[in-house]
C-alpha cells in the first residue's frame, strides 16, 4: 500500500467520490442511463451529518486521484459498511480494498461492537471478505421502474381510503404503524418517534406531498413514504399492518406513491427489498411492474 494513502473526506471531496461511483456503477451494474449520483447531491448529503466523515468514513487516494471510499454506520451491536462503498475498477487488485475493510473492522472494534456487515456486488468482493472470515447471510436487491406517464392506480380495499399525508396530525399514528409494519423484518430495530421522524424530514428529497396514508374507520392502517430528487424517486418505506394484509393495499398504495412522484416529475422510481422478505414484498413489486436492477450479497463477521 505504499503507493497509496488513506484519509478522511470532506465536503470539498464530493465530486470526486461521486465521479468514482459513476464509474463503479458503470463497471457493476452497467448503469448507462444517466441517472447518476452528481457531486452536488452528494455533497447535499453528507451536509447533512458533515462531523460523521471525519469519524465514520475514509478515503483511498493514488496520488490526486480518489481510488477508494468506505463508510461505515453503528447500527444495534454491528458495523454496517454502507453499500456504496467501494474501490474504482482501474485500481481493484491491489490491496485498497483489504485497508478499506481494515480502517473499518478496526473502527467497530473500537467501539465494542459485536459483528461487521458489508454488502458485496462482484466476485472480487465476495472473495475478499470470505478469505476474511465472512459469511454469506442475506441477500437484498434493488428494484425499479420507469414511470411513462401518469401511472394507473389500483383501487384499495372496501372501506379502505387512501389519503395524502398530514404533517403534525398524523405523525405519530403513521410511526407506530410503520414499526408496527417492519418489526417482523430480518434486523429490523424499533425507532424512537423523534428520531423516526426527523431522519426523514432532514432528508434533501423530503416533500410531504410524496407521503401517502391508508386510512380504515378512522385509523391508519398502511402507508407507503416517498422521495425525490429531480427526476429520480425513492419509496422509502411501504408499510401495511398486519390486520390489513393479502387484500391489496399494498399495491394500491405503491400506485397511489408511484403517482404522487410522476406528478413531480420524478419518473425512475427504486427501492430496496430482502430478497427473502417475510410478507412477500418482492412478489408485491413485480406485480407493480418492477424489476431487480441490483443484487447484494450481505456478508457477516463476527467480532467478538
Amino acid at each position: 500500500m505504499e503507493h497509496f494513502a488513506i484519509r478522511r473526506p470532506t465536503l470539498e471531496d464530493a465530486d470526486a467520490v461521486a465521479a468514482l461511483l459513476v464509474d463503479r456503477d458503470y463497471a457493476d451494474f452497467d448503469e448507462t442511463d444517466g441517472l447518476s449520483l452528481t457531486g452536488a447531491e452528494l455533497r447535499s448529503w453528507w451536509a447533512m451529518d458533515e462531523p460523521r466523515l471525519a469519524t465514520d468514513a475514509w478515503l483511498a487516494l493514488r496520488g490526486d486521484d480518489v481510488v477508494g471510499y468506505a463508510l461505515v454506520r453503528p447500527e444495534r451491536d454491528l458495523a454496517n459498511l454502507a453499500d456504496e462503498s467501494s474501490v474504482h475498477p482501474e485500481a481493484r487488485g491491489l490491496g485498497i480494498g483489504t485497508r478499506l475493510l481494515d480502517e473499518a473492522e478496526q473502527w467497530a472494534r473500537g467501539r465494542g461492537l459485536a459483528r461487521f456487515q458489508v454488502h458485496v456486488v462482484n466476485e472480487d468482493g465476495r472473495r475478499l471478505v470470505e478469505q476474511r472470515g465472512h459469511r454469506l447471510v442475506r441477500f437484498f436487491w434493488r428494484m425499479e421502474i420507469h414511470l411513462d406517464g401518469q401511472p394507473a392506480l389500483a383501487e384499495p380495499p372496501t372501506g379502505v381510503t387512501i389519503r395524502p399525508y398530514r404533517p403534525g396530525e398524523d405523525d405519530a399514528e403513521l410511526h407506530a404503524v410503520v414499526q408496527e409494519a417492519f418489526a417482523q423484518h430480518w434486523e429490523f430495530t424499533p425507532e424512537p418517534f423523534d428520531e423516526w421522524l426527523s431522519g426523514r424530514q432532514r432528508r434533501n428529497d423530503y416533500h410531504p406531498s410524496l407521503w401517502q396514508v391508508a386510512e380504515e374507520d378512522g385509523r391508519i392502517v398502511g402507508a407507503a413514504l416517498c422521495f425525490g430528487e429531480g427526476t429520480y424517486g425513492w419509496v422509502l418505506e411501504l408499510g401495511v399492518g398486519p390486520g390489513s394484509r393479502r387484500s391489496g393495499l399494498g399495491l394500491a398504495l405503491l400506485r397511489s406513491g408511484f403517482a404522487g412522484l410522476a406528478a413531480r416529475g420524478h419518473a425512475h422510481v427504486g427501492l430496496e427489498v430482502d430478497s427473502e422478505n417475510e410478507t412477500g414484498a418482492t412478489r408485491l413489486y413485480e406485480r407493480a411492474g418492477m424489476h431487480v436492477t441490483r443484487r447484494y450479497a450481505t456478508y457477516e463477521k463476527a467480532l467478538a
